[in-house]
C-alpha cells in the first residue's frame, strides 16, 4: 500500500516538474478571467424577465390608455392636480393677452427612441379651426376664441410614428388584430411588461386562470373563484372615475326637478362603503366643491319632495338600468325606493349603456380639466342625461374662456354648487379599482 502511494507522489512531483509552466500560465489565465467577469460583471447585459400583464378594452397605437402610453412619451408640458403648469418637450412658452395665441419654445435637446433629435414636424397634435404656425424651434397655436383647456390638450403624450417616444421607457413590439392591439410590450431599464389586451373582464379572467398573464389591471369586480393564497389582489382608489345615477331628464316623470330630489334623498346610503363623491369633477382637481347639496338621507323630505309631482306612487314604474358588475347596488337602490317612496322599479342588467334609458347606474372618467361643457350643455349630443339649464350653459362658457385660474376656480364652484341643486344625476362614490397578481410577481411595481 505505502509503495503505491510512494510511486502515486514520485509520478505526480515528475509531472508538475515537466508541466510547471503550462500549469502556472493556465492558472494565471483562469484567475484573470475570474477577476474581470467580478470586475466587469455589473456592465454586461442581464436577461429581463417579461411580466405578462392583462388589460381590458380595445385600443389603438392612437388610443393607448394614458397610463401606458406616459410610461414612454411626453406632452409638451405637464399639467398637476393644482392646475401647475410646467414645460416638458416645450422649455417655455407663451400665451397672448386675448387667450387666443399660444407660442410654445421646444426643448430640441430631447430625442426620441429612434436616436433622432425633437423638431417642429414632429408636433402633431390635430385640432379643428386652428391655425398652425412653425418656426425652427417654435410652434404656435391660434384660435377662433379663448379657450382655457387648451393648454390640458398640450399636456397629451406624444408618438412619433405612432411607437417613438422619448422617456427611457420604450415600445419594442405590438401585435394587432383587425386593426386593435392585441399585445404591446415595454421596456424599461430593468423589466419587459408585455400588455396582453382583453375585450371582457371575464375573458381576462379565463386568461388568468390559464396561466396566460400573471396580472391583471383594473377590474372593477374581483371574482370570487381566485384563490387569495395563490394571488395577491390590490385595492386602487384613484378616483379618476366616478359612479352615479344618471337621469334622463326628458323623461316625462323624471324632467321634474323635486322629483329627482326625492329619488336621491330616498337612498340611505351613498356611498357603498366607498368615497363618497358629492360632485361630476374628481376630488383630487383643484376645483373640487365639497360644499355642495349632498341630499343625505331623509325620508320625511324625500316623501314630501316626491310626491310634489307624483300623486299615486303606487303607479309609478321606474326602469333602472346597469352593467353586471354594479347589480348588487343597483338591486339595494332600487329596494330603498320600493320601501322608501311606495314605487315599483324593476333593475334591468345590460351589456352596454346606450342612450336608449330612464335610470341608469354607471361610471364615467371625468376629464383632468374642469370643463364639463361637452357632458353638461344643452347644446352638446354628448350631453348624456338631456340636460337643459340656461344657468349652467352661461357657467360653463364661462369657465372655458375665462384664463385667470382664482375666477375660473369660482366659475365651477359655483356650477358644482347650481348642478347638484338640480340634481340631473346622484354622484356616489369613487370607483373601486383592483389589481390581481400571482404571488412570485407581487412585487412586479
Amino acid at each position: 500500500m505505502f509503495k503505491s502511494i510512494r510511486r502515486t507522489y514520485w509520478l505526480a512531483q515528475m509531472f508538475i516538474k515537466k508541466h510547471l509552466k503550462v500549469i502556472i500560465q493556465s492558472t494565471s489565465i483562469v484567475l484573470a478571467i475570474l477577476v474581470t467577469i467580478i470586475l466587469f460583471a455589473r456592465y454586461l447585459p442581464t436577461p429581463k424577465h417579461t411580466i405578462k400583464i392583462g388589460r381590458i378594452g380595445k385600443y389603438t397605437l392612437t388610443t393607448l390608455p394614458k397610463d401606458l402610453e406616459s410610461q414612454v412619451a411626453e406632452g409638451l408640458v405637464d399639467i398637476d392636480d393644482t392646475g401647475l403648469v410646467t414645460g416638458v418637450l416645450a422649455k417655455s412658452w407663451e400665451i397672448s393677452e386675448d387667450g387666443k395665441k399660444y407660442k410654445f419654445t421646444l426643448d430640441t435637446s430631447k430625442t426620441w427612441h429612434d436616436g433622432s433629435k425633437l423638431s417642429v414636424n414632429d408636433i402633431t397634435y390635430n385640432f379643428k379651426d386652428v391655425i398652425v404656425e412653425r418656426g425652427s424651434d417654435t410652434i404656435s397655436y391660434t384660435l377662433s376664441e379663448p379657450f382655457a383647456p387648451f393648454m390640458e390638450a398640450m399636456a397629451q403624450p406624444l408618438l412619433k410614428n405612432s411607437s417613438l417616444g422619448t422617456k427611457n421607457s420604450r415600445i419594442s413590439k405590438y401585435k394587432t388584430i383587425s386593426g386593435n392591439l392585441s399585445s404591446i410590450t415595454i421596456d424599461t431599464p430593468t423589466a419587459r411588461y408585455l400588455y396582453k389586451f382583453y375585450p371582457t373582464e371575464n375573458s381576462a379572467i379565463t386568461a388568468y386562470k390559464l396561466g396566460e398573464i400573471e396580472v391583471i389591471q383594473s377590474l372593477s369586480i374581483l371574482p370570487a373563484d381566485i384563490a387569495s393564497d395563490n394571488s395577491s389582489i390590490s385595492h386602487q382608489d384613484i378616483g379618476d372615475k366616478i359612479t352615479a345615477l344618471f337621469f334622463n331628464n326628458s323623461d316625462s316623470l323624471l324632467s321634474s326637478k323635486t322629483t329627482r330630489q326625492g329619488l336621491a334623498y330616498a337612498i340611505p346610503d351613498k356611498s357603498f362603503g366607498k368615497n363618497r363623491i358629492l360632485s361630476p369633477i374628481a376630488r383630487s382637481s383643484w376645483a373640487y366643491n365639497d360644499l355642495v347639496k349632498d341630499y343625505s338621507f331623509d325620508l320625511a323630505r324625500a316623501k314630501t319632495l316626491f310626491n310634489q309631482d307624483v300623486k299615486n306612487p303606487d303607479e309609478v314604474k321606474l326602469e333602472l338600468k346597469t352593467m353586471l358588475p354594479y347589480l348588487d347596488i343597483a338591486e339595494s337602490i332600487a329596494d330603498s325606493w320600493r320601501q322608501n317612496l311606495g314605487i315599483k322599479v324593476e333593475v334591468k342588467v345590460v351589456s352596454s349603456i346606450s342612450n336608449d334609458y330612464q335610470i341608469v347606474l354607471a361610471d364615467f372618467t371625468p376629464p383632468h380639466d374642469p370643463d364639463q361643457y361637452t357632458l353638461w350643455h344643452s347644446t352638446q349630443p354628448t350631453n348624456f342625461t338631456k340636460y337643459s339649464n340656461l344657468k349652467i350653459d352661461k357657467l360653463l362658457e364661462d369657465g372655458r374662456r375665462t384664463l385667470d385660474g382664482k375666477l375660473r376656480r369660482e366659475i365651477y364652484q359655483d356650477f358644482q354648487r347650481f348642478l347638484l341643486e338640480d340634481s340631473p344625476a346622484i354622484f356616489l362614490f369613487e370607483t373601486e379599482k383592483f389589481t390581481i397578481t400571482r404571488k412570485p410577481f407581487s412585487s412586479y411595481r
